[in-house]
C-alpha cells in the first residue's frame, strides 16, 4: 500500500469522515476522492469529444469552461 502525505487540514477532514462513520477507514476516503477525479476526467473527455465531433461535422462550437461546468454540476 502506498504511503501518502496529506496537509493537516485534509488529514483532519479524512479522519473526521472515518470517525463519523461515513467511511470505514482512511483508504476508503482516498478511494472516494480518486473516484470523483476519475468521474470528472470522464466528463471532461466527453465534452472535448463532443466539441471535436461538432467541429468535424461543420457545426458551430463554443468554448466551454470545463472546470466551471464540472463544478456547477455537483
Amino acid at each position: 500500500m502506498p504511503n501518502i502525505s496529506l496537509p493537516e487540514a485534509m488529514q483532519d477532514y479524512a479522519e473526521r469522515q472515518v470517525e463519523a462513520g461515513v467511511y470505514a477507514n482512511l483508504s476508503e476516503v482516498v478511494r472516494a476522492g480518486l473516484r470523483k477525479l476519475m468521474e470528472e476526467d470522464g466528463a471532461t473527455a466527453f465534452y472535448l469529444l463532443q466539441r471535436d465531433l461538432r467541429e468535424a461535422a461543420g457545426e458551430p462550437t463554443e468554448d466551454v469552461d470545463l472546470r466551471k461546468l464540472l463544478l456547477d454540476s455537483e
